[in-house]
């Protein structure tokens, strides 16, 4: 890419590091040392900041080929403008009579010139003209999480939440995940390692919250940005739950939910077991994503002919994830279970991402290893909660298998079933909201960190069980 437009980018906007700091790697390329050098002098912390990051070069392209569609529809904005005034001017002129004649509006011909003159000032008036009508909007508060672990320090969600920042975003705050192998681990109080925020000024800020990194004393997080994480992550479970149990809706029936009531219903339709507060309004922009996905087997989206076009569907499809970077779902992976027999741990998980990770009981060589899923969910599947099966039980698949409760808390880690999954009560009763019908699982031996990822009791996931979910027809009796 030419550094032409990035020259004239950094000379109109010179207190933008992270043009300066583009500009310089583009001068760095073409073998022009000393210019790279003086850009990066001017890129300051971004430049120290960046130098040493792992993050994809793709997301620097992205970030320059912004700033190039910035400044090229501003120069396309100022020829157009241009076009016009002249032409307004020669109309205005062709009805005049000459210079000094009576009736000769000397003021309508200099007002003409002046703009002609000054255009690229009136352009910048507009631009702050539209900032200001912008900031009449609340600006909103955007987060991601990375791991950082190793020599992983979030570089790369460090400079996606730079570009995507700006002045309708208030901070972007990159909040840290612990890592474990290939691994991410997911907590609900995970720290903010990065913000970045826009000052009153308009220019980009970037804050490390990790002493180590920084080599400093960084600052408290503040109490609102906390609890706004908090509640983040909240929402990015529901939104996984959700989205798991629309994949599971497609495959099972060939047809895409029209409501998250339609999933949440009375056993055996009860794909989702539980229903989490903002569900019905990510369902839209949830339902979306995946009709527009390719389908196994399949050369277009399977379903595309059914997909939302009106505006009424769409409604709140951009508010639903105003709060993530991005404006999609983090967790975009459907939910699946890995069971591991080594350590007596169940984890559920998102694409590499483990959410939760329990201790579990099971029964040695009598446990099955391989693959299955989620078929019969059932609350009470002895018919009382205290039963030896305890209050909720998930069947695999066709098998006489099952993930449940248990009335015998003590053998949770060890292998004293006689092949099914045994669970605290707390804990089975947490995954029965989170997974739904149709969730893969997966049985095998050493796959798992040696990690357990149970949250605080207040910060358990919230949900609202759906209403008849015992199988009046049916008292299990899993392997017994």
């Amino acid at each position: 890419m030419q550094n032409t437009h990035l020259r004239t980018y950094v000379k109109k906007h010179p207190d933008n590091k992270m043009a300066w700091y583009l500009l310089g790697k583009e001068y760095l390329g073409e073998g022009q040392e000393a210019k790279a050098n003086y850009c990066f002098q001017q890129a300051g912390e971004v430049y120290e900041a960046f130098e040493r990051s792992k993050a994809p070069t793709d997301i620097w392209v992205d970030y320059q080929e912004k700033l190039v569609e910035m400044s090229e529809q501003k120069e396309k904005k100022h020829r157009v403008r241009k076009m016009w005034l002249t032409l307004l001017m020669l109309l205005v002129l062709a009805g005049l009579p000459p210079a000094d004649a009576p009736g000769f509006s000397r003021e309508a011909a200099d007002a003409l010139s002046s703009a002609l003159e000054s255009t690229d000032d009136t352009a910048e008036s507009e631009t702050d003209d539209q900032q200001v009508v912008t900031a009449k909007t609340p600006p909103s508060n955007v987060f991601t999480a990375a791991g950082f672990g190793g020599d992983n320090y979030g570089e790369a969600a460090l400079a996606a939440a730079w570009s995507g920042s700006g002045p309708k975003v208030e901070t972007s705050a990159v909040l840290g995940m612990q890592t474990s192998d290939d691994w991410s681990l997911w907590k609900r109080n995970m720290p903010v390692k990065y913000i970045v925020q826009t000052n009153t000024s308009g220019k980009l800020t970037a804050q490390s919250y990790d002493a180590k990194q920084c080599n400093c004393e960084p600052p408290e997080v503040s109490p609102k940005i906390k609890q706004m994480a908090l509640a983040w992550t909240a929402k990015q479970e529901a939104a996984a739950s959700l989205t798991s149990a629309i994949v599971a809706y497609h495959k099972q029936s060939g047809a895409w939910p029209k409501s998250v009531t339609q999933m949440a219903q009375p056993f055996p339709n009860n794909i989702l077991g539980e229903t989490a507060p903002g569900m019905t309004k990510m369902f839209p922009q949830l339902l979306s994503l995946h009709q527009r996905k390719p389908q196994a087997g399949k050369g277009k989206a399977s379903g595309q002919e059914n997909v939302p076009t009106n505006s009424s569907s769409s409604l709140g499809t951009t508010a639903a994830f105003e709060d993530t970077l991005g404006g999609q779902p983090f967790l975009q992976e459907p939910l699946e279970i890995v069971i591991d027999k080594d350590k007596h741990k169940l984890a559920l998980i998102s694409g590499n991402t483990i959410i939760r990770m329990y201790d579990v009981g099971l029964g040695g060589d009598r446990t099955p290893e391989g693959s299955f899923v989620i078929s019969d969910k059932v609350v009470n599947p002895n018919g009382r909660s205290n039963g030896e099966f305890g209050s909720r039980g998930m069947q695999l698949s066709d098998t006489n298998y099952a993930i449940h409760g248990t009335n015998e808390p003590d053998s949770i880690g060890l292998d004293e079933s006689l092949g099914c999954v045994r669970m605290r009560t707390a804990d089975v009763e947490e995954l029965f909201a989170l997974a739904p019908q149709g969730t893969p699982v997966s049985i095998g031996e050493d796959v798992l960190p040696e990690v357990t990822l149970v949250p605080e009791a207040k910060q358990r996931y919230q949900h609202t069980l759906v209403p008849k979910q015992n199988n009046p027809n049916k008292t299990y009796h899993w392997l017994n």
